[in-house]
């Protein structure tokens, strides 16, 4: 594997193998089920095998490696049932999130959404599937944090890593996730004009409308 050219940003060690081994994973680089090129990693960045344990250590307990116990680690697996089981979820989570924000939301909630939706779609357009995945997951949990209710966030941020792996099992065309990522749009505005059952038909529409489009392609 021919391992992409990231820039990285003044950080730790660590801080920055876990963020290129993150990227590697939402670009699809890395697959589930593969095991991560520890060695490779170790020469590329000039760094010992500690950084990049502790890198992999982060990712394990965020939920997109799993480390096997003196071995080696390897990305997380979905296989379809676990991807409609939690596209349900995390529809449910979706809807009562904007239906909160509706009836709740002010002016400064939406301005951010908007840009959110903005630099979602920048990269998306840039060709950067890693990114638009990160800021498509950063707008749906701002949704969450915006509504106040700590308790629902925590929710959010505990399944964020399987949101995360949901994404790339559903493995939508750019064609499908250029129109997807467009949806968000008419929901921020929903729930900008308060119109909390407006909201969460849209985001309904736009969770399950992805598992649907991906069970139509496996059948």
């Amino acid at each position: 594997m021919v391992a992409p050219q990231y820039s990285i940003e003044r950080q730790s060690l660590a801080e920055q193998v876990y963020n290129y081994i993150k990227r590697l994973i939402l670009s699809g680089d890395l697959k589930g089920g593969e095991k991560i090129p520890e060695e490779g990693i170790a020469r590329q960045f000039g760094v010992s095998r500690t950084p990049i344990r502790e890198a992999l250590r982060r990712l394990d307990e965020y939920g997109l490696v799993y480390v096997k116990p003196r071995s080696y680690a390897i990305v997380v697996a979905l296989d379809a049932q676990d991807a409609e089981q939690i596209a349900l979820v995390r529809a449910q989570l979706e809807q009562l999130s904007v239906r909160l924000l509706a009836e709740t939301g002010a002016g400064e909630d939406f301005d951010v959404l908007e840009i959110l939706a903005h630099e979602c779609q920048q990269f998306l357009r840039a060709g950067d599937v890693a990114s638009t995945f990160e800021k498509d997951s950063q707008l749906h949990l701002e949704i969450a944090r915006r509504t106040g209710n700590r308790h629902l966030y925590e929710l959010f941020e505990k399944i964020d890593a399987k949101m995360q792996l949901l994404r790339l099992v559903l493995h939508l065309p750019i064609k499908e996730l250029t129109r997807f990522v467009g949806q968000h749009t008419a929901i921020i505005q929903a729930m900008k004009s308060h119109q909390p059952d407006e909201s969460v038909v849209l985001i309904s529409q736009h969770i399950l409308g992805q598992l649907d489009h991906f069970q139509e392609r496996e059948a």
